[in-house]
């Protein structure tokens, strides 16, 4: 082989591995983007400036809505729970537009030591509430030290892009003693 096959098929071959990184990071899959794991960086991420595009403040550009978009989600059980001891917290989530529960969301959460977005010391990674029927979830955690934590509540209503979750978030406080 020829010096320019050679340097043709070394640039043809770097040329390929940069568009399969460009095309790769542009058309995320969303299975592998809705892992614990990966929602956690995800969350993370974004609340602290660093957005998929790699532009933008996090949360000053407002990537998450003040208030859900789709959804109404109801507390239905005390903010206030014991440290160290398994506690569970009750959501209701209807459909904003109908106030009909939604029985078939996904409900992503996270909790955060301190005020909404003030640490970002988050409790472990972001995890599902259960799904216990008839538009209600649970979310259960052990929480290690009294204070002031916030659980990060997600929904994604059936049918709508793993996105919604962004204009479907709710920030609601937990006094643990």
């Amino acid at each position: 082989m020829g010096k320019r096959t050679i340097i043709s098929i070394v640039t043809l071959g770097v040329f390929a591995a940069s568009v399969f990184v460009l095309v790769s990071q542009n058309n995320i899959d969303a299975y592998s983007m809705m892992s614990s794991g990966n929602m956690d960086s995800m969350m993370k991420n974004m609340m602290s400036g660093n957005t998929m595009g790699g532009s933008g403040s996090g949360m000053n550009c407002k990537m998450m809505s003040d208030s859900p978009q789709d959804v109404i989600i109801k507390i239905k059980s005390s903010q206030a729970v014991s440290v160290g001891k398994i506690q569970s917290i009750t959501l209701l989530v209807l459909d904003k537009t109908t106030s009909r529960p939604l029985t078939d969301a996904r409900i992503v959460v996270g909790i955060e030591r301190g005020a909404p977005m003030s640490t970002m010391d988050m409790l472990g990674p972001m995890f599902d509430a259960k799904n216990i029927g008839n538009g209600k979830y649970v979310v259960s955690f052990i929480l290690d030290k009294p204070g002031y934590y916030t659980l990060h509540t997600h929904v994604i209503p059936a049918g709508k892009s793993m996105m919604s979750m962004m204009n479907n978030h709710e920030d609601i406080g937990l006094i643990a003693k």
